[in-house]
């Protein structure tokens, strides 16, 4: 079996999103210091659950997909630029300098068009996935913890939502094959009389490295 488990990628992406920071420390002259990052304030928890509100109860496999690739926004325009491309012409390549998160999102161009559509909350995603990780992981843990006290996060025909030990887990109800919730962030979170919570027309392939 090659399917990781989704604790397995969700701890894999915090390896993948230091990347951009080891570089930029690797490409410092020999005997100089590395140039100090520029800080930038940390977020309160309330308002990284905002952050991640619109992609929290995204499966875990297209998650840990999401977070790193919003690390590179550059990589994100690029990738939206080759996806019209193609529209038209299907013997086009990507340009391989891609990251590898981006990348694989190139197997979901309607995450690849949200996130090239606002760039202004990719590139802060990505500097909170950068700067504060693990706080990012339990902002995710805490929107969705919400979702399903309010009833808007169950296990359906598309999805399985998995509790352990505190920890919600969202995979796909068929191994094979991811289907994308649609909903607004501010409504999932609140009891509400009818379903708020549906799925994009589009059923996308699991993508595995």
């Amino acid at each position: 079996m090659k399917t990781p488990s989704s604790q397995i990628m969700l701890a894999a992406l915090c390896i993948a999103a230091a990347f951009p920071a080891t570089q930029a420390h690797a490409q410092s002259p020999p005997g100089y210091p590395s140039p100090a990052a520029p800080s930038a304030p940390l977020l309160t928890s309330a308002e990284l659950q905002g952050l991640v509100g619109r992609v929290a109860l995204y499966p875990d496999d297209l998650l840990a997909l999401i977070l790193p690739a919003s690390t590179t926004p550059i990589d994100i325009v690029k990738a939206q630029r080759f996806l019209t491309k193609y529209a038209a012409d299907k013997s086009l390549k990507p340009d391989p300098s891609l990251s590898q998160p981006v990348m694989n999102l190139l197997t979901y161009p309607d995450v690849i068009n949200m996130m090239g559509d606002d760039l202004d909350w990719t590139e802060s995603l990505g500097n909170a996935v950068t700067g504060q990780q693990q706080d990012v992981l339990d902002a995710i843990q805490l929107f969705r913890r919400k979702a399903q006290a309010a009833g808007n996060l169950q296990s359906d025909d598309k999805q399985i939502v998995v509790v352990k030990q505190e920890t919600v887990q969202i995979v796909p109800a068929k191994p094979e094959v991811i289907y994308v919730p649609v909903y607004q962030p501010a409504t999932v979170v609140v009891a509400q009389p009818a379903p708020v919570v549906t799925y994009a027309p589009t059923a996308y392939p699991v993508y595995y490295n």
